[in-house]
């Protein structure tokens, strides 16, 4: 009898330790008597997460509000009448603690004597749901980010299951937003796009296969791949650590069609141009409704050249951020103070906006805020420098003649318009040069386009070197040049000019070992003897070289 009480107390005081080490209670519940029954060392910890004295909870429903007692006792009838196990999560009504939760746990006793009674655990687990609240709000603030970045991105886990993504994510990819929800498996996107032909020809299982085999490598990568339907994606991935272990992938999606047909079109005009802008992740800050950064990315300090000690403060507020901007003047000249202060109430409105601004050293910023519904904004910063200098180059190219590089029709037009505006207030006299060469058909004809184009390059070498410096030498298109000669003197100078002209492309010449001869006809008209206007002048020019043409060819003519 000795050693089986010794055992009894020594069980009694293990389930004792147990509760007090592991938090965790222990319960009774009678049906019959709809009583239940805690432990006076379980009592100690309801006291403790309740917030409560001894005196006022001896029952695990005195430390609920009216609801929760009453779905806890609700349940306690319900698992004992059926013999049911459950696991109920209740909140505890804590005056001091906000959200104090625990998790109740039960079982049918069993035994004849046990036939309406249950029994069962407590734990407090308000530090794991105020932990959950927090990561929720975490991911909320996450995904207002990653919503209005113009790439798509998706996050997986180490088990290749889909755990973050944005709405440009399936938008890009064409994916049905069926197939897109929260932990669905990464073969089962490589398995509709192998089905539809994302991967070209072959098994679809076998495509998806070595996906997911390369995938769970976890290795950096960058490629462009051509979607069904003509669209370019640029997908790039690289995969993220946790306490040092690889905790899963991040992949970020570019549509990057538009840039190559802008790089294609570049490169057909003579690869004059060339488009270097594949992907700008751009740079991202997020502040929260008192205008205090919750989270920025490093291309945020890198694009706007902010140094690291703007961040080594415990709270960072926005006007940290443009009080330094508006010191280095990069909102131009004004008070930096009074520019801080107009741009941080600004600010505080809270509404969606979109603008360009050029910085000190020249680089610009294509700038995007959108406001959070539960307040604060996300701005995004894109370099779009580039582009700008792309737009530049296309005007150029517009105004160029592509063979030769001589301006063309549209850039002669604009040459004669503003030599007319400079003529009509003053005495200055110029003079148009209608230019066709004689014998380049047969030229072309006997030995090819391609020593064609030579030859017209040639020609357009030896104007240039035939004229001054300021006077404008343009390509109408085939073999007809025009040659504006700006504050002429008198007939005799464009004389002197016209017969250099023609005697220097009468000269034979060999290009690419082949020897060729040709001439010029070339027709003068006068300003403002001749006309008044860009077209008169040009058609007297012309009807001038049709004369010189008639004339023989190999002469220039004056309009008569």
């Amino acid at each position: 009898m000795h050693s089986e009480a010794h055992n009894s107390c020594d069980e009694k005081q293990q389930v004792e330790v147990i509760q007090r080490i592991g938090r965790v209670g222990y319960w009774e519940y009678d049906a019959q008597t709809r009583k239940i029954y805690v432990p006076s060392t379980s009592l100690d910890l309801l006291h403790l997460i309740s917030g409560m004295p001894a005196s006022s909870a001896n029952s695990l429903l005195d430390v609920l509000s009216g609801i929760e007692r009453r779905r806890l006792q609700t349940t306690l009838d319900h698992a004992a009448t059926r013999r049911l196990d459950f696991n109920v999560e209740f909140k505890v009504d804590n005056p001091t603690v906000e959200g104090a939760t625990m998790l109740v746990r039960g079982a049918p006793l069993v035994g004849a004597s046990s036939a309406s009674k249950l029994a069962g655990t407590f734990h407090d687990i308000s530090r794991e749901k105020r932990i959950e609240s927090e990561r929720e709000e975490v991911i909320t603030q996450l995904q207002s980010l990653l919503d209005v970045l113009p790439q798509g991105v998706s996050v997986i886990d180490k088990d290749l299951r889909l755990i973050l993504w944005n709405r440009r994510f399936h938008e890009i990819l064409g994916f049905p937003q069926s197939l897109v929800h929260r932990y669905a498996l990464f073969e089962d996107f490589i398995r509709y796009n192998a089905q539809r032909g994302e991967y070209g020809p072959g098994n679809p299982e076998d495509q998806v296969q070595a996906q997911v085999t390369l995938a769970r490598k976890f290795e950096a990568h960058r490629f462009e791949r051509n979607l069904t339907g003509g669209r370019t994606v640029q997908i790039e991935g690289f995969p993220f650590k946790f306490g040092g272990a690889i905790y899963g992938f991040v992949t970020i999606y570019s549509d990057v069609t538009e840039a190559k047909r802008i790089e294609h079109q570049l490169i057909r005009q003579r690869d004059v141009m060339k488009t270097v802008i594949d992907n700008f992740p751009g740079a991202i800050s997020l502040f929260d409704a008192d205008l205090k950064m919750a989270a920025c990315n490093e291309q945020f300090k890198l694009l706007l050249d902010l140094p690291e000690h703007l961040f080594a403060k415990s709270a960072v507020h926005f006007e940290d951020f443009i009080r330094f901007n508006a010191n280095r003047g990069e909102y131009g000249p004004g008070d930096a103070e009074q520019l801080t202060t107009q741009i941080t109430e600004r600010a505080r409105n809270f509404t969606a906006h979109r603008l360009e601004r050029e910085r000190p050293g020249g680089q610009w910023l294509e700038i995007r805020g959108t406001p959070i519904p539960s307040g604060g904004f996300v701005t995004s910063y894109i370099d779009i420098t580039e582009r700008k200098r792309a737009e530049e180059r296309i005007r150029v190219l517009a105004l160029q003649d592509t063979l030769t590089g001589l301006p063309n029709r549209l850039h002669l037009n604009d040459q004669i318009e503003q030599a007319l505006e400079r003529a009509s207030d003053s005495t200055r006299q110029f003079a148009l040069l209608f230019l066709d060469l004689d014998g380049f058909k047969r030229v072309n004809d006997s030995y090819g386009h391609d020593i064609g184009d030579v030859l017209l390059i040639h020609v357009a070498r030896l104007l240039h070197r035939s004229v001054h410096e300021t006077d404008v030498v343009a390509r109408l298109g085939g073999d007809e040049f025009v040659v504006l000669l700006h504050d002429i003197a008198d007939k005799a100078s464009v004389s002197s000019i016209a017969e250099k002209i023609v005697g220097a492309i009468g000269m034979p010449c060999t290009l690419a070992g082949i020897e060729v001869k040709i001439g010029a006809s070339v027709g003068i008209a006068i300003y403002p003897e001749n006309g008044s206007s860009r077209e008169e002048l040009l058609k007297v020019a012309d009807h001038a070289m049709y004369a010189a043409k008639s004339n023989g060819k190999g002469n220039y003519r004056f309009s008569e």
